[in-house]
C-alpha cells in the first residue's frame, strides 16, 4: 500500500492526471493573460476540462467530453439551464471507450468504423471556425429557459479551449505537428462508407487533453483500425516563419473574440 491509503498503481494514475492537469492549465493560463481580464475570466472552462480524469490509453472504460459537461461544472450555472445542458452535445463533444467513438453525440460502434483519420492542429483551430460555431449557436440552439447564459457560457468555453490549444503551439509543441483524431469513416446505411467529422470544440479539447487523442488512436489500432492523415485542408503549406507569425495573429485574434464575446454578455 503507498502511503496515501491507495495502491502504488492508483497513486501513481493520480500523479500522472495531476501532471496532465497541471502542464494543460499552465498552457491555458499563458493563452488566457494575452488577453484581456474579461479573457482571463474564462479559465473556468479549462479547469473544469483538465480537472476530469482523462481516459486510458487505449480506452478501458467509457469516456466523454462535451460543452454541457463543461458548463455543467461552471459555479455559476443557473438551475434553469441544467436542463438544457445535454441539448449541446451536437455543437461540441468527444467520446471513445470499449464500445465505440464518436462526435457531437453520435457514438459509432467499433465494428462499424473503417478508418480514423487526423488533421494537425494547425489546419482545424482557426478564427474562421470559431465565428462558424458561435453563429451555429446562436441561431440553431433551442428556446429553452436559460437560453441567453448557455448560448453566451458556450461559446466562451470553446473560444478558451481554442486559445489553449493555439498557445500550446507557441510555447509546448507546434501546432502543425500536433495531430488530433477528427474524422471517423464508417459503415452506413446499406453498407456505405461515411465519414463523421469532429468539430471546433472536439478538436481544441483533443489538442489540449492530449491522453484523449492517444485513446481515440490506439483503440482503434488496438482493433485493427488504420489511422491515417486525412487530405491536407489547403494547397500549400506555409514555410515555418510564416506559421509562426500566423499562429501569433491567430492566437491574438481568438484573445480578441473571446474577450468581446464576455463583454457582450455584460452588455445585455
Amino acid at each position: 500500500m503507498s502511503v496515501d491509503g491507495g495502491t502504488g498503481t492508483e497513486a501513481a494514475e493520480r500523479r500522472s492526471l495531476l501532471d496532465h492537469a497541471a502542464r494543460a492549465a499552465s498552457a491555458g493560463r499563458q493563452a488566457v493573460v494575452r488577453g484581456t481580464r474579461n479573457a482571463a475570466r474564462g479559465e473556468w472552462a479549462l479547469t473544469a476540462l483538465t480537472t476530469v480524469k482523462p481516459p486510458a490509453v487505449p480506452a478501458a472504460e467509457p469516456w466523454r467530453m462535451s460543452i454541457g459537461v463543461l458548463l455543467g461544472r461552471h459555479p455559476k450555472t443557473p438551475a434553469l439551464a441544467h436542463k438544457a445542458l445535454g441539448l449541446l452535445d451536437r455543437f461540441g463533444a468527444v467520446q471513445v471507450g470499449p464500445a465505440g467513438v464518436g462526435f457531437d453525440g453520435e457514438e459509432i460502434p467499433w465494428e462499424k468504423v473503417v478508418e480514423i483519420r487526423t488533421r494537425n492542429a494547425f489546419e482545424v483551430l482557426t478564427i474562421q471556425a470559431l465565428e462558424q460555431e458561435v453563429d451555429r449557436l446562436r441561431q440553431l440552439f433551442p428556446p429553452v429557459p436559460g437560453r441567453k447564459w448557455v448560448v453566451t457560457k458556450a461559446a466562451e468555453a470553446i473560444a478558451t479551449l481554442v486559445l489553449a490549444a493555439l498557445e500550446r503551439g507557441s510555447v509546448d509543441q507546434r501546432l502543425d505537428e500536433l495531430v488530433v483524431p477528427v474524422e471517423v469513416v464508417h459503415k452506413g446505411l446499406l453498407g456505405r462508407q461515411r465519414v463523421q467529422l469532429g468539430g471546433l470544440f472536439a478538436a481544441a479539447t483533443l489538442a489540449v487533453v492530449d491522453p484523449a487523442a492517444r485513446s481515440i488512436v490506439e483503440s482503434a489500432r488496438q482493433r485493427g483500425v488504420p489511422v491515417t492523415a486525412a487530405k491536407p485542408l489547403a494547397v500549400t503549406t506555409p514555410d515555418h516563419a510564416l506559421r509562426v507569425e500566423i499562429l501569433r495573429e491567430r492566437t491574438d485574434a481568438m484573445a480578441a473574440r473571446l474577450a468581446r464575446l464576455q463583454s457582450d454578455s455584460e452588455a445585455d
